[in-house]
């Protein structure tokens, strides 16, 4: 009896281990869902986090493209450009497969952004440093999580970027791929009598119609700023340049040197195309070939505000420039093949750049185009002569007050001129020469940082 009675209760035990592993393995599944759904959701935390990083430089970068910082355009202007650029490279970061859904539309003029989801706002009050933020928000669909009622889950991620434009004593600038062509702070479209505070009187025009009048500056050096801002012919923004004359002694302008080539301080460490192989290998010090490399390839090392050696280059550089122009902006036979630029006034951003039929990014010719090869940065020196009478030394300090951006059009007659536009101009700052000044680098081929300041 006692036997049958154990075995009784041995029997209603029987199955309970099942049930409890059963159970268990409900749980383990739930906890391992509930791992999938939240590993998804980091990694989709992280997508819109580089879909706000990429649509917030993007929209800074217009504040740097349309001239904004030069006085082209106003605040509403460009942040009507900028809230669709940033929205359209927003949109091409995915996260996990799915569009951000940023909208132009959702960007208002002043932070925090006024609508709710994807959109963004702009700080203009400092008008040297304007900024955009991007906020992304999107609602993200769960897998296991469902099981407890939990369908979709918010992810979002905000970004903020400026284009930095020194001012007072704010840090100054340092960039690199900077082309061998010094520019002396002599703007050669706005002539001024003698004796007017705005001239420059190291930049005298010896012949043509403004004969015995001055040139003025670029940069305005009591105040850092930029001297004339705005679209030419009122501004400088826009005006075609003579950046490498073919003989420099036939300049109409007598600046304080004629030597205007020089070899650029390098670290040797330059990124170049292939059509610059052969200069890569053969360039010596103070040599053609190296010359050449420095306008045919990017150099890594980074100019800074203020003090820097330069090495004056005495002759006129004819088929060097050449060349290396060619090489650099991909120009073929009788001056075609490079990209082009287009200025109209009545456009919200006057400029638009398009492939040439060289171009060797993929870009079918007349293909509209927001970066180019022919985008270059020269340093503007404050006006010191390089070269005392007729020779130069092999080495001179000079004092760099600005960097501008400039966009080669061609090289050609006489003797291999060097043809562009200015787009924009970067002034130094009254920090530039303070020693231990900690220097903002700058984007390649751009005069004003642009960078991401909060994320």
């Amino acid at each position: 009896m006692i036997w049958r009675a154990n075995g009784g209760k041995r029997n209603r035990e029987a199955g309970v281990t099942i049930v409890f592993i059963g159970l268990g393995l409900v749980m383990l599944l739930a906890v391992a869902g509930l791992a999938i759904d939240l590993a998804t959701l980091y990694v989709a935390r992280s997508e819109a986090q580089r879909a706000a990083d990429a649509a917030a430089l993007a929209g800074a970068e217009e504040f740097v493209t349309t001239s904004y910082s030069n006085g082209l355009m106003t605040a509403a202007q460009v942040q009507m450009l900028a809230a669709q650029q940033a929205t359209q490279i927003g949109n091409n970061n995915l996260i996990i497969g799915r569009s951000p859904d940023l909208d132009a539309g959702n960007f208002s003029g002043t932070c925090p952004p006024s609508a709710t989801g994807s959109g963004g706002c702009f700080n203009f009050i400092n008008t040297s440093d304007p900024r955009i933020t991007v906020v992304v928000q999107k609602a993200m669909p769960t897998y296991f999580m469902k099981v407890v009622g939990v369908t979709t889950v918010s992810v979002s991620a905000t970004a903020t970027a400026e284009a930095y434009t020194p001012s007072g004593s704010t840090p100054p600038v340092t960039t690199q791929c900077l082309k061998p062509w010094l520019l002396p702070n002599c703007d050669p479209d706005h002539p001024v009598a003698q004796g007017d505070p705005e001239a420059n009187q190291n930049c005298k025009f010896t012949s043509g119609p403004y004969s015995g009048q001055y040139a003025e500056n670029f940069v305005d050096p009591n105040t850092n700023t930029l001297a004339k801002p705005g679209l030419t012919p009122s501004g400088v923004v826009g005006e075609p340049l003579v950046i490498k004359p073919g003989n420099p002694q036939s300049n109409t302008i007598s600046a304080p040197s004629q030597f205007w080539p020089v070899f650029l301080p390098t670290n040797g460490v330059f990124e170049c195309p292939n059509c610059a192989s052969a200069d890569q290998q053969n360039s010596t010090s103070n040599s053609a070939a190296l010359y050449r490399e420095n306008i045919e390839c990017c150099s890594t090392l980074e100019i800074t505000c203020g003090t820097n050696t330069v090495n004056p280059i005495q002759g006129d550089m004819t088929g060097p420039t050449g060349q290396g122009v060619d090489c650099l902006i991909h120009q073929g036979n009788q001056g075609t093949g490079q990209d082009t630029i287009s200025l109209d006034s009545s456009l919200a951003s006057p400029f638009q750049v398009y492939a040439g039929a060289n171009n060797p990014y993929g870009f079918t010719s007349g293909t509209p185009i927001s970066t180019s090869d022919s985008l270059v940065i020269l340093p503007i020196y404050d006006g010191t002569p390089l070269c005392p009478g007729n020779s130069c030394p092999s080495g001179v300090q000079v004092s760099v007050i600005g960097f501008i951006q400039m966009f080669i059009v061609n090289e050609g007659p006489p003797q291999n001129s060097v043809n562009a536009y200015v787009l924009s101009v970067s002034p130094c700052t009254s920090g530039a020469n303070v020693p231990g000044t900690t220097s903002v680098p700058a984007t390649a081929g751009s005069p004003i940082p642009v960078r991401l300041i909060h994320n």
